[in-house]
């Protein structure tokens, strides 16, 4: 009974995720408009989330099959289990890489965080911009935003920093 209820899981979750991926993350990662610009991730890192939980998904239908048929000497609610929760992380992931967008206007921005509340910041608010390279991702840096009334808002380098950088304008208060 466990087998067959993860085996549904791992055939449901990538097709949840494909059409998530169909319905909701239709639009293009930068958006360029006359009164502002939409930065959010690329399609090709949320498809490739989704490519992979459907790889995954086969490989554990497959894997699965082949331990209840006793090829493998382990059960197959134990080999499921893994391929569930696998892609349960990736479904996770997906979902919060599709919620990240900041959008620069002419006198602010906004960031819609992974997590949590959209936040707000004036250009002539910015007391400070500091890069940041975060422990393993290796050239991709990230710039947290400092206002004067201490609110920090990072901008993941996983969007194009550099056009959003040019919008704000502030290199001022842009640390070496």
């Amino acid at each position: 009974m466990v087998s067959r209820f993860l085996m549904a899981c791992v055939v449901i979750l990538p097709l949840v995720a494909l059409l998530a991926e169909m319905i909701l993350h239709t639009d293009m990662a930068e958006r360029h408009h006359i009164h502002h610009d939409t930065y959010s991730v690329s399609l090709v890192i949320t498809r490739t989330t989704v490519l992979v939980m459907v790889f995954m998904g086969m490989l554990g239908v497959m894997t699965g099959w082949l331990c209840h048929l006793g090829v493998f000497a382990t059960d197959p609610s134990v080999v499921l289990s893994f391929f569930t929760s696998f892609q349960l992380t990736l479904l996770v992931v997906h979902s919060l890489l599709g919620r990240y967008r900041v959008t620069t206007y002419s006198d602010h921005l906004t960031v819609r965080p992974f997590l949590g509340r959209t936040k707000t910041m004036r250009y002539d608010e910015i007391a400070r911009m500091e890069w940041v390279v975060p422990a393993g991702r290796g050239l991709i840096r990230d710039l947290n935003v400092h206002a004067y009334d201490g609110r920090v808002v990072r901008l993941w380098g996983i969007l194009d920093i550099g056009q959003m950088l040019m919008r704000i304008d502030r290199f001022d208060a842009l640390d070496g």
